[in-house]
């Protein structure tokens, strides 16, 4: 049930950045916005993680899943309404939706899982955003050509509002354990804040993952406009090398979930993972006219499965190094982190855009910050 929200939940952050070529040629505006688009679904989506914890002790992790898709729907239909005040106010509504979402699922799955299998049950559920990617990289861009950018977001919005009434025969067994008194303070929003910053693990993973999360937004956001408008591939060629990278990523979220359950630490797996993503930003920011369209994919698949491949090892350790009965709540205020890196960076790639006059440099910049943060952890865990 988790996975099924999480694949028709991450569609409305997938769909917009593949179309955002199309998109942004009818609202007379430049491609590269889609990076402040992004940035604006985060901005609310990191406020709703951040006060959705309380929520979910109250309403059950399975009700406010079924909001936050119908918010999401709300969004991504006043988007497809092709006016710019409408597709701002889109954006702040898709993030409400989606922001609450994976601690609602965090809730549930630290509930149901046996700590030996922990890291492989969150990553089997963080598959949820690359399969979404998969479909959309292969669906989306044939759906534009045959019935029109807006038409395409209509009839994802309506996806969406199927998948509420879906969940709703699993409410009752998901949200038993929920509280109907437990009542609302700020404390609860200001706490897990707190414990995050106090906490030296918690501090360590939010800091990564702010990079890694910015690093994987700028590869699904910025790929298909960048694949088409420097490197010369077609708009459906580039969105079949999407498709690839976020297939290889589905299988990677599996695998490095098993690696850290059978071999590696977590905090290890994230590192290997940090290492591997720098290289591939690095070399995607090399990337010319002369490479083979094979060798393209080949780079964007290895690139998938570190950049987009991390999130289920990250879910889970926080989820371990939690105090109990507090899952929801910290995993929503290292969420708030994690969230803010996919403001940030897009924000910043774009101005690096702006600035440079080329999509290379921000590759190879944000690939370097990668390596410095997976460093850190590395070197910080030989210290202690």
């Amino acid at each position: 049930m988790m996975l099924s929200v999480a694949v028709v939940s991450a569609l409305v952050l997938n769909a917009v950045p593949i179309l955002a070529p199309v998109a942004a040629e009818a609202l007379a505006i430049s491609p590269e916005w889609i990076g402040y688009f992004i940035s604006i679904v985060y901005v609310a989506g990191m406020i709703a993680a951040l006060v959705s914890g309380n929520f979910i002790v109250r309403y059950g992790a399975t009700r406010i899943s079924q909001i936050g898709l119908a918010l999401c729907s709300l969004g991504l239909a006043l988007v497809a309404c092709g006016n710019v005040t409408l597709v701002v106010l889109g954006a702040i509504i898709m993030g409400i939706g989606y922001g609450p979402i994976s601690p609602a699922s965090s809730h549930v799955l630290a509930r149901t899982t046996p700590p030996g299998r922990r890291s492989l049950t969150f990553s089997i559920r963080q598959t949820g955003n690359p399969i979404a990617g998969f479909l959309a990289g292969l669906a989306v861009p044939v759906l534009v050509v045959v019935t029109g950018w807006q038409i395409t977001l209509f009839l994802v919005a309506a996806l969406l509002m199927a998948f509420v009434w879906v969940a709703q025969p699993f409410r009752q067994e998901l949200d038993r354990d929920r509280i109907a008194s437990s009542p609302f303070s700020w404390s609860q929003i200001t706490q897990p804040i707190k414990l995050v910053f106090m906490n030296r693990d918690l501090r360590e993973l939010a800091i990564v993952s702010f990079v890694f999360c910015g690093l994987q937004m700028i590869l699904t956001s910025y790929l298909v406009t960048y694949l088409t408008l420097e490197i010369n591939i077609s708009f459906v060629a580039a969105g079949f090398v999407l498709a690839m990278t976020q297939l290889a990523s589905v299988f990677a979220r599996v695998f490095w979930g098993w690696v850290a359950d059978r071999f590696f630490s977590p905090r290890v797996v994230m590192v290997i993972l940090g290492v591997i993503m720098a290289v591939s930003s690095v070399l995607t920011g090399t990337l010319s006219t002369s490479w083979s369209y094979g060798m393209i994919i080949v780079l964007m698949v290895i690139f998938g499965a570190s950049a987009i491949g991390w999130n289920g090892v990250y879910m889970a350790e926080v989820a371990r190094v939690s105090p109990p009965g507090m899952i929801a709540s910290t995993t929503g205020a290292s969420l708030f982190f994690t969230y803010l890196g996919g403001i940030v960076c897009p924000s910043g790639f774009a101005y690096v855009i702006v600035a440079t006059k080329s999509y290379q440099y921000g590759f190879i910049i944000f690939g370097l910050l990668a390596l410095v943060v997976s460093l850190n952890l590395l070197f910080s865990k030989k210290q202690r």
